[in-house]
């Protein structure tokens, strides 16, 4: 277990289990981490049913002798959390298929947070792909949607990029202005990729960040936006 998904998990209580915070310290002691407070946290997977508070304690004394930061922040737990999976995803640690159903379950456990849209269309891309089914809207249509897990190790990819630059509220369920930043959260569920930007004039600019294409050029260019 990775400390980013210890820290996630943590801010969801009802995940956290008392084991976790002891496999996350045999895991580092067995890879060769040699401090103290980390053996001695491991040594609590001799215990039959460790004592939660005692774990608790020298958990917070690994993060002190590791210098290791607890977020409070709840997205930036989850942004953290899932590139951490899209990053096995492209080791090969993880395969994609079921990388992808990790995503799409913290979307459903979360509420559907704004950008693990991107995995809920990719999903429905995929299996419209299969299906030959032409009658939905296609996000994803710059993939090749009959290799699944080459579509799903390039949006992992991209999904790594987006979440280390900051984003407008909404995103990818916005139109994004290229030229001047504007920002709208008209619907974005529609085949029309881009269209006048009613803030600059500049035509086509106004850019459905729903498309691969879209998010993917942001993600290149590392750019920022405000929201408007």
């Amino acid at each position: 277990m990775d400390f980013v998904e210890v820290v996630y998990k943590r801010l969801e209580d009802r995940w956290i289990k008392t084991q976790d915070y002891v496999d996350w310290a045999t895991q580092l002691f067995d890879e060769g981490c040699a401090a103290p407070s980390i053996a001695e946290l491991a040594s609590c997977s001799l215990e039959a049913h460790p004592d939660a508070q005692q774990v608790e304690c020298l958990f917070q004394a690994c993060v002190l002798e590791l210098g290791l930061t607890l977020t409070s922040n709840w997205y930036d737990a989850l942004l953290a959390y899932t590139s951490s999976i899209c990053k096995k995803m492209l080791l090969g640690t993880l395969q994609p298929w079921a990388g992808m159903q990790e995503m799409l379950t913290l979307s459903d456990d979360n509420n559907e947070p704004y950008i693990l849209w991107i995995w809920v269309d990719l999903a429905r891309d995929i299996s419209n792909g299969h299906a030959k089914s032409s009658a939905h809207i296609i996000f994803n249509d710059a993939l090749r949607l009959d290799n699944p897990d080459e579509c799903i190790r390039r949006t992992a990819l991209q999904f790594v990029a987006l979440c280390t630059i900051p984003l407008p509220h909404k995103f990818p369920l916005i139109w994004w202005c290229k030229k001047c930043d504007a920002v709208s959260d008209e619907n974005t569920f529609t085949d029309t990729k881009t269209h006048m930007c009613p803030k600059c004039g500049a035509t086509s600019s106004m850019k459905n960040m729903r498309f691969f294409e879209h998010r993917d050029a942001c993600s290149a260019n590392g750019s920022h936006a405000n929201d408007v």
